[in-house]
């Protein structure tokens, strides 16, 4: 089985690996979250700026206080999926923005707001999840507050209706099939992590019925 984790555990302990992923994933963020600071003078929604700056912030945090998980993700599904689902959204960025959109005051405006609304719902999501947060299929403990009192992946949905925003504004075939296919990985990526949580803690299942799935 794919578990790139467990081989290097065999000559590493855990706890160094955990605390070295952790070092690195904060280094990585905090280095997008100075770009972000210094990108606020010519942000064109200042809302928008502050819901990224937030989310990059907020992740910051998780990845420092996160607890060990006590059932990782092994496997080419658990981990080589997500990463590259968590990976997509960037590749969007690659087409230029569309001309008929941003000369269209309304339009533009119109997918910037709803970008914004769309990532403070991730950051919410993320903020509630914190010590349980995980990009590969892991689990670490049952979240039901913030968010996910109302539906079960609240990072997922904000993550997809951002992406449908940006994919807006740079508009292309490619871009479609981008934003298609990072849908269809994040649900796919909800489906694993729902058996998951089922496996490791019973009560997932009696909250499951009394939450909405995306929305």
């Amino acid at each position: 089985m794919f578990d790139p984790f467990g081989l290097l555990a065999r000559y590493i302990p855990e706890a160094v690996l955990h605390r070295c992923i952790r070092f690195f994933m904060v280094a990585v963020l905090a280095t997008f979250l100075v770009h972000r600071v210094q990108q606020y003078p010519v942000s064109v929604l200042k809302p928008l700026w502050f819901a990224e700056t937030a989310l990059f912030a907020v992740l910051i945090i998780a990845f420092m206080l996160r607890s060990a998980p006590c059932n990782r993700s092994q496997g080419v599904r658990e981990v080589v999926v997500p990463l590259i689902g968590s990976a997509l959204p960037f590749v969007l960025l690659f087409a230029p923005p569309l001309p008929a959109i941003t000369g269209n005051r309304i339009l533009l405006y119109g997918a910037l707001w709803w970008m914004t609304i769309a990532t403070f719902l991730t950051v919410a999501g993320m903020w509630a999840l914190r010590c349980s947060f995980s990009i590969t299929v892991e689990a670490r403990t049952m979240i039901t507050n913030g968010p996910y009192r109302f539906f079960r992946h609240p990072i997922y949905l904000g993550e997809m209706l951002a992406a449908v925003a940006v994919a807006f504004i740079r508009l292309s075939l490619f871009n479609v099939f981008v934003v298609l296919l990072f849908s269809a990985i994040q649900l796919y990526r909800a489906r694993m992590e729902e058996a998951k949580l089922r496996r490791v803690f019973p009560e997932y299942g009696d909250f499951a019925e009394r939450s909405w799935w995306l929305w």
